[in-house]
């Protein structure tokens, strides 16, 4: 029973809990925000040199090289411009840091970071050394509400730069209603644009807590269980739960930068 209890708070402490940084608790940093900060390190470590390499070389070569270029090209030929058009490519390089920094954040989250920080311990309030560990910070609703913010305020601060503000907002009703339909149909338009954004928010954040809970709950089997003879089929099952995660990474950053894409063309191109 004790055992029980102990791997149902461990689950829920690394689903919800949220451990600040000692002497920087006062702005808000805690283990999500520096892993946000470790993947943006990541992500410059990553694409200077690509970029140095893409405009030395006429033919980029090596595996990261090529592989990026494979990804980066796709997000344009199949998401980008099929939406928007080859204009769109001006938007490229926002699609291409959304895609990248959620991925990342979604794949820091499977691999133990053996980064040490001082925590402080929320019921105690103690100080204590802790490795940082596998942090998905987009496991964390407020890290998808602020990305599905950022998104919110750029497609719709787009459209009314390229059409102007009263032309946009009369564009959110669809043209051919009938005049008395108008004012109500314009409300739920109005309405399902923050509805737009709160399903960015919610997909994001809820497949990557519900990926991480299945996989703590696998590995959980031991405790729960109070035995180690289940541990074949608990580590089994949890390797197999951590592969379906790698692909959910991919897919969930996917997923967040294409409806961001359609609903800039949305935007853009009312019609």
């Amino acid at each position: 029973m004790v055992l029980r209890l102990a791997a149902e708070n461990w689950i829920a402490h690394h689903l919800i809990g949220i451990d600040e940084v000692a002497g920087l608790r006062l702005i808000g940093v805690s283990k999500p925000v520096v892993a946000m900060f470790l993947v943006v390190a990541l992500l410059l470590l990553t694409f200077l040199p690509f970029g140095r390499r893409v405009r030395r070389d006429v033919a980029p070569r090596g595996v990261l090289v090529n592989l990026l270029e494979v990804i980066l090209l796709f997000l344009r030929d199949e998401v980008t411009r099929p939406i928007l058009g080859k204009e769109g490519d001006k938007y490229l390089p926002v699609v291409w840091t959304f895609f990248f920094f959620i991925l990342y954040c979604n794949l820091l989250g499977l691999i133990p970071t053996p980064l040490p920080v001082p925590l402080v311990d929320a019921h105690t309030g103690t100080v204590e050394w802790s490795l940082l560990g596998g942090v998905t910070a987009t496991g964390q609703f407020l890290v998808t509400m602020t990305l599905a913010l950022i998104a919110f305020v750029w497609w719709h601060g787009l459209g009314i730069y390229e059409q102007g503000l009263i032309a946009y907002l009369r564009h959110i009703c669809p043209g051919g209603v009938p005049g008395f339909l108008k004012l109500p149909l314009w409300a739920i338009e109005f309405v399902l644009h923050f509805v737009k954004a709160g399903a960015l928010m919610i997909r994001l954040w809820a497949n990557m807590t519900g990926g991480h809970a299945v996989l703590y709950a696998m590995i959980g089997l031991i405790f729960i269980f109070g035995t180690y003879w289940i541990a074949p089929v608990s580590v089994a099952a949890g390797v197999a739960v951590f592969m379906l995660e790698i692909f959910v990474a991919f897919l969930q950053a996917f997923v967040f930068t294409f409806l961001v894409v359609v609903f800039l063309g949305d935007a853009l191109h009312p019609h």
